[in-house]
Order: C-alpha cells, then structure tokens, then sequence
C-alpha cells in the first residue's frame, strides 16, 4: 500500500524505466542514428603505458544502440613487445582477428586441467577466447600490432587478473594471498603496493 503521494511517483518513474545488464533501455521511439553510430577506430590508441598495449572499447556504453543486441567490439593497439594481460570476459566470447602484425594468444582451459590453449597469429588470422576462460594476447613482432575483437555481450566486463588479486580495494588478505600463491607475505606486499594499471 503506498503511503504518500511520492510513493507513488517513485513507482510510476520506475516502471517507466528499464534497465538491461545495467543499461538503461530508451525508448524506441526516441532512437536516432547517433544511438547506433561511433567514431575513431581508425584512430590507434596510446600505448605509451608500462604493458604496452591499448584498448578502445565499442560497447554499450559508447554506442546505446547496442543495448539488448548481445554485441560489442574493440580494437586493440600494441606497442613492440606489448602485452594485453592475462584477463576474463565473464560475459562474452571473444573472436579477435589480427590486422597487423603478430600476437601470441591463448586461453587457459578450466579446472583440474588447466590447460593453456595458444597460438602465434598472423594478420587475417582469427582465435576465439570462449567466454570466461582467463586470456591474453602478446605483440611477439618488432612492430606494433593492431586486432579487432567481436564480443558477444553488449556489456561483456573485464576482470584482469593481476589487478583483481593484488589491487583489490579494499586489499585482500596478505595471509589469504601467501596461501594461495604459496609465496612469502613480503613479496604479497610488494604486489600489492604496484600500480594495477585499468585494462579497458
């Protein structure tokens, strides 16, 4: 039973709004061409930073055109010798395909096998990185590289795996961490006072 009359204004603005994956849904018929348009993938990214590497994003967050679509899209700059780190998509497989240069790739396939799944790609080669599955992607060419992926979320995520584990805010557990790398907690510490850099 509503109490006041901004009880039910708040219920009304709510049931006006939809939210999918967190995005909000606009109205269908206030859609107009810049909802589905994004510029500057032609434009190669800054990878002047300690990985070497640089990813632009095309997701529902620059495009809500994209959203309920269950699609994204990135490109990806290297740097001579950079590294995309190891990382997950908890929503998305991922299909990248080399523009230029050359990429060492791989997945490492779930427990108990953990079995690394690699490949040295070429331009016009394609891999897929199956949705979940920690990734990475290293430039193994004296020249920069550039790739394109394909997501299949419009709001895929991206949980790095260094960053998670030793730049967590609050910061886990030194005796949690010790545990479970079976390394002493100075070294822990040493971890977890870098600088996590973001990866998207």
């Amino acid at each position: 039973m509503f109490t006041s009359a901004i009880d039910v204004i708040r219920i009304s603005t709510l049931l006006r709004h939809v939210f999918v994956n967190g995005k909000f849904c606009k109205n269908p018929k206030l859609a107009t061409a810049d909802d589905f348009f994004l510029r500057g993938l032609n434009i190669p990214g800054d990878t002047s930073n300690k990985l070497g590497f640089n990813v632009t994003p095309a997701n529902v967050a620059q495009i809500p055109g994209l959203n309920t679509l269950g699609i994204s899209l990135v490109r990806i700059d290297y740097a001579p010798y950079g590294l995309n780190p190891p990382h997950t998509h908890p929503r998305a497989t991922e299909v990248l395909q080399v523009v230029y240069g050359s990429l060492y790739v791989g997945f490492v396939t779930s427990n108990p096998e953990n079995r690394l799944i690699s490949k040295v790609l070429y331009e016009g080669d394609v891999f897929v990185f199956p949705v979940g599955l920690i990734h990475f992607q290293f430039n193994v060419g004296k020249t920069p590289a550039v790739a394109f992926a394909a997501l299949s979320s419009q709001n895929p995520g991206v949980i790095t795996i260094a960053n998670a584990v030793f730049g967590s805010k609050p910061p886990i557990s030194d005796d949690v961490l010790a545990k479970a790398f079976q390394i002493d907690k100075k070294l822990v510490d040493y971890l977890q006072a870098q600088f996590w850099m973001d990866n998207n």
